[in-house]
């Protein structure tokens, strides 16, 4: 058996066209499944104009509306902006070799990408047919119903004589009749269902009421848009059933054949069950039975792959095949869909969308085996709820709003404080502080910080030492791509006793302080008075002896105030940059009251010196510090380069150099090995007044300093740190240090919760 996945795209440069440098890398993902070319784009590659075309007979024609219903092509775009071409081996203009190989020519049109003007390229789609046809075949697509039998040839007596195929334009396919049941109004008693009645049309007249009907190498084909002229509907308790009860009667020699043609296709659509996305659908639709039904056999596949029961119990998807109904339930946001923001009614919402096919197999007394694929989008939309949470940090003297939390689609534009409409630029500049708040599930929230003294606060003295404060705030939001805007009004109100503005706030309530220590950073955390329980993030990442054993934390305590060492390279602790002053890092730190939501932050950002040291960033660039001090004789800094001499220094000083550069540039050698790519370079002291890089004429002056940096080939890039003369690999420098037992630190109580 020939690979499922077999494919090939050819761009061709026969024609006159103009291909965008996209086109080379990555613009076009062709896959071939089951009955049907794959063919993807993803949206950043999209221009402000796009389309697909054909050749056919009556010349070069764009795929869209009902021409691409009636001839087995299906255009959709997704929530996430992704192109999707999925074409029936049974389309229009596909070159079909014997029934088993097929090719497709396209060509896709792309309008105003990255500022281009307006490029062609041509594709030529190559598949072969993974597994047998089946003696029938029905497809639901999202735009289309499609049903292919086995030509029934009667047995031949009669010695010279041969099937004769057809061809649309043939007399023979002329000669065809069509015999459609649909149901006769007329006829209709009571609320039931009324008697079918037959038409017959010729072949011609078919094609002009929407029916696509032709014939290949060994089967005869059926297609129409969903709501064609001859169809009907049935109505179940929880699903809709639209059919096309037909029979195609044709010649062959001197008999008449008859084959059932009948299509029937569910419409019904997803729909949001507490938790769940729910598809329910038939079993088996009537009109393509005929009983006794035998043997049945149930598939799914869900982002166009057919899904396992490890899968499915891993992601949770539920399957119930009750015999006679069909209940796919997917739990909303699942590994396998698509979620994004929305908004509906101006109000944020969550959409979910999840491309699922359910594919059938029975045995009845008409037909040995029958097979139906449905394709469905499931698409719904959920009402989360916006969490603002809303208080005062007296000890800073601040009201702090924050708002979330967000998917990574949405934006922050600007907020209306108290009438004032600030971008977030000019907010920083009116001492309105706005900060993005990143979270580890991918989302995130906004925190707002303006100082109780700040003019657009509304004050109010009630007397007996006690000051209200009021902050009213419209946040504006911006969804990407969509380009559709929400608002989220929020109102703090505080009353605090009443203090000199020139003395500090409250000294019972908490506070965070941080300093820069040698080897790391020291956060000092005090609880203060406030009753209740309170947890210590850092980094995003709650304090507790698992971060604390993990990142070797160096923790003391007393019954208000917790002292924690981080180490330089601990979870925890943000990378800013590097150069010949040192190593610049950050930590934040939060303190959260569990009951009130109360919080206070710190952002201790500090430069830690180093001699020498080498940085891999995620996105592909090695910067590295080397210190030349120790070098006898000395060495000027200045004289060194990379293994591409016209890669020099970024920066140097009397003793120091630093270099920043791609990875895979300045001469770098690069293997790929277990599942990591490997870029190795070298420093290098280079000749004066030479165009190469060398050892020095100096018998005794020679330097050279190997740099490596190890990425994973198929996973996230994150930084990694490590000493450049150092004989321990990148990757090992990033393992987080050997566990130390809890017995071995010094026992302090953690925040309550911790």
């Amino acid at each position: 058996m020939r690979d499922e996945n077999m494919f090939c795209v050819v761009l061709f440069g026969l024609f006159s066209v103009t291909l965008v440098r996209s086109a080379l890398t990555g613009m076009f993902k062709t896959e071939c499944r089951d009955r049907h070319f794959w063919l993807s784009v993803k949206s950043h590659f999209l221009g402000s104009k796009f389309w697909f075309e054909v050749r056919g007979e009556s010349g070069v024609r764009p795929v869209d509306g009902q021409w691409a219903a009636e001839c087995g092509y299906t255009l959709q775009r997704d929530s996430w902006g992704d192109l999707t071409l999925r074409a029936s081996y049974l389309a229009c203009t596909v070159d079909n070799q014997g029934d088993s190989e097929f090719r497709l020519m396209l060509w896709f049109v792309n309008e105003g990408a990255d500022g281009e003007g307006m490029s062609h390229h041509p594709l030529l789609l190559s598949c072969s047919l993974a597994e047998p046809w089946r003696p029938r075949e029905v497809v639901c697509e999202n735009n289309y119903m499609e049903v292919s039998v086995e030509k029934r040839v009667p047995a031949d007596n009669h010695r010279g004589t041969e099937w004769v195929t057809p061809a649309p334009a043939d007399d023979t396919l002329r000669e065809w009749r069509v015999l459609f049941r649909v149901p006769d109004l007329r006829l209709r008693l009571g609320s039931g269902f009324p008697p079918l009645k037959e038409e017959i049309i010729p072949v011609n007249l078919v094609h002009l009421l929407g029916y696509s009907i032709n014939t290949t190498a060994s089967r005869i084909v059926l297609r129409c848009s969903y709501g064609s002229r001859l169809a009907y509907t049935l109505q179940g308790d929880d699903f809709t059933v639209e059919v096309v009860s037909t029979t195609i009667i044709y010649r062959h020699h001197w008999t008449l054949l008859r084959v059932d043609m009948s299509v029937a296709c569910t419409t019904t659509q997803g729909s949001l069950d507490g938790a769940d996305v729910v598809w329910t659908l038939p079993w088996l639709l009537h009109p393509l039975v005929v009983p006794p039904v035998g043997q049945k056999n149930l598939k799914v596949a869900v982002g166009g792959r057919y899904i396992t029961q490890c899968m499915a119990r891993y992601r949770d998807y539920r399957i119930h095949d009750n015999n006679n109904t069909v209940e796919i339930r997917i739990p909303f946001g699942a590994e396998g869909g698509r979620l994004k923001s929305g908004v509906f009614a101006g109000v944020y919402v969550h959409l979910y969308e999840v491309d699922v096919e359910l594919l059938r197999e029975w045995q009845d007394s008409a037909w040995k085996q029958t097979q139906q694929r449905t394709f469905r989008t499931l698409r719904v939309h959920q009402n989360d709820p916006i969490n603002i949470s809303k208080y005062t940090v007296p000890s800073g003297g601040e009201l702090v709003l924050s708002v979330g939390d967000f998917l990574s689609d949405v934006m922050l534009v600007n907020v209306t404080v108290a009438g004032q409409r600030f971008s977030l630029e000019d907010a920083e500049r009116n001492a309105i502080r706005i900060s993005q708040v990143p979270f580890p599930n991918g989302t995130h929230s906004y925190l707002l910080q303006v100082p109780l003294t700040h003019p657009l606060i509304t004050q109010q003295y009630w007397g007996k030492g006690r000051r209200s404060y009021l902050l009213s705030v419209l946040f504006s939001f911006l969804l990407s791509p969509d380009g559709e805007t929400f608002h989220i009004p929020a109102d703090v109100h505080s009353s605090l006793q009443d203090v000199d503005e020139s003395t500090t706030f409250s000294p019972v309530v908490p506070w965070l302080k941080g300093e820069c220590m040698e080897r790391g950073v020291r956060i000092l955390v005090h609880y203060g008075k406030v009753q209740g329980e309170w947890r210590v993030y850092v980094g995003g990442l709650r304090l507790d002896w698992q971060l604390v054993q993990d990142g070797q934390y160096v923790l003391d305590s007393t019954d208000e105030l917790i002292t924690v060492d981080i180490p330089l390279y601990a979870p925890g602790m943000d990378y800013r940059g590097l150069d010949l002053r040192g190593l610049a890092v950050s930590v934040s730190v939060s303190l959260v009251h569990m009951e009130t939501l109360e919080e206070f932050t710190h952002l201790q950002e500090c430069v830690m010196p180093v001699e020498e040291l080498l940085v891999c960033l995620p996105d592909g660039q090695m910067v590295v510090v080397l210190d030349m001090s120790g070098v006898l004789p000395p060495v000027d800094p200045k004289h060194t380069a990379l293994l591409d001499p016209s890669c020099g220094p970024l920066d140097t000083d009397r003793s120091k150099v630093l270099f920043r550069f791609p990875a895979e540039s300045c001469g770098s050698t690069i293997t790929h090995m277990d599942g990591h790519v490997i870029y190795i370079n070298e420093v290098r002291l280079h000749s004066p007044g030479s165009s190469h890089v060398r050892p020095h004429p100096h018998p005794h002056l020679s330097y050279s300093v190997p740099v490596m940096c190890v990425y994973p080939e198929n996973e996230p890039r994150s930084v990694s740190i490590y000493r450049p003369r150092s004989t321990v690999p990148p990757t090992a420098a990033l393992k987080p240090p050997s566990h130390t037992q809890r017995s071995e630190i010094k026992q302090r109580p953690l925040p309550a919760g911790g």
